[in-house]
């Protein structure tokens, strides 16, 4: 018989851990499982074939951008900088290319445009819409004028623009055009662009 006689207490102790020493092991398996977890989540999506969604712009970037007022030959013509344009000379401004009568196409694109600029909420006055046509009495034009004032309709000469074949262009307040969409292009991409642009554009 030794000097501390074996009791089931003491074998107890012996077989089970204290339940701090539980707690420790449970709370280190769970660090361990925290850990493990992302690089778990992101070996599935990448075995599973997944990608990140697109985060760059939607258009056809210029470069180098092209300076919109140079269409403009003569100072008293139609520009961004006209006193009639004056109060739109500083915003960022969805343009509509149109070469000829402003047809079935042209008025739904223009449509499309006004509801993207209404859908920028509280960032509808950072932005103007126009419309470039070398026919500026065109009847369709300026009625779309008479009902939307907001819609700036200016003229350019025939053939000019020639080296952009997208019908929509996105201009900056400095007058570059640095954007065109092609005809197929979405109206939410177009907004996503905007909505990027003005979320870093501070300075307008």
């Amino acid at each position: 018989m030794g000097l501390f006689p074996d009791s089931p207490t003491m074998n107890s102790l012996a077989i089970h851990p204290l339940p701090n020493q539980r707690q420790g092991r449970l709370m280190l398996a769970l660090i361990v499982v925290l850990l493990a977890l992302p690089f778990a989540i992101g070996a599935g999506l990448y075995f599973g074939g997944w990608q990140p969604p697109r985060s760059g712009h939607h258009g056809h970037l210029l470069t180098p951008p092209l300076r919109l007022a140079d269409l403009f030959p003569h100072p008293k013509g139609a520009s961004f900088g006209a006193r009639s344009t004056e109060k739109n000379a500083e915003k960022w401004k969805l343009v509509l290319h149109v070469r000829g009568p402003c047809a079935t196409e042209c008025t739904s694109r223009l449509d499309e445009m006004r509801r993207i600029h209404v859908a920028l909420y509280k960032n509808m006055g950072r932005v103007s819409r126009a419309v470039l046509t070398d026919q500026p009495d065109d009847p369709v034009l300026l009625a779309l004028h008479a009902s939307q004032p907001d819609l700036m309709v200016l003229t350019i000469p025939s053939g000019a623009l020639s080296e952009i074949t997208d019908p929509v262009l996105l201009v900056n307040p400095q007058g570059l055009v640095i954007m065109s969409y092609p005809p197929d292009a979405s109206p939410q991409g177009m907004r996503a662009d905007l909505d990027r642009l003005l979320k870093y554009a501070w300075t307008s």
